[in-house]
């Protein structure tokens, strides 16, 4: 009898295919932002051997980790996470997309803000918690929003409506921190894929 089944199974298989997984839909109750963790770190400081050494100082960078869960799915192909930093009344903006993210609480993503880029937003004064006036995080998924909250109001809806200044908030893997902590953060979407 066991044969018999195991030949029915594998002609099934054969003849209809193999199961194929149903793409699953992502909405609202499936992602939850909790926290918004701005720091000023400074530049980690590596050794070298066989390599004349240079004289550098560190600097400081913004740092702005974001803690978030998926709930009610096992895994999520791909979440975007767009952030909004409101620095000295301008809005700087960047995002980052995450792959395969399974399901559970203490997932993460981070992104950062150089020291050159710091210099610029702050007119060369170092940056200080109050210079830092809100962060935004919205999670979305093929353009529809799943998720916002801010840094100072977990559950503000509204971005606010100024000119927004792209390009100076850099991803995890084009600074110093890339080769740091890889097993804490989320995978990230290559170029062109």
């Amino acid at each position: 009898m066991k044969t018999f089944a195991f030949a029915f199974a594998a002609l099934s298989i054969a003849t209809f295919g193999a199961p194929s997984l149903v793409p699953v839909q992502v909405t609202s109750r499936n992602v939850r932002i909790e926290k918004i963790l701005p720091a000023v770190v400074p530049t980690p400081d590596f050794t070298i051997a066989n390599t004349p050494p240079k004289r550098f100082q560190l600097q400081r960078w913004l740092e702005i980790e974001v803690e978030f869960a998926v709930e009610g799915v096992e895994m999520i192909d791909e979440l975007t996470f767009a952030f909004a930093v409101k620095i000295n009344g301008k809005l700087y903006t960047g995002d980052i997309t995450h792959v395969n993210i399974p399901k559970g609480k203490e997932r993460y993503t981070v992104m950062y803000i150089s020291p050159r880029n710091l210099d610029r937003i702050t007119d060369g004064k170092q940056l200080n918690p109050a210079m830092i006036e809100n962060i935004w995080v919205t999670i979305s998924k093929q353009g529809q929003a799943l998720a916002i909250s801010s840094f100072k109001d977990k559950n503000a809806k509204a971005i606010p409506n100024l000119q927004q200044f792209p390009g100076l908030l850099t991803p995890k893997s084009e600074t110093p921190f890339s080769v740091l902590w890889t097993d804490r953060y989320e995978s990230v979407k290559l170029p062109n894929h």
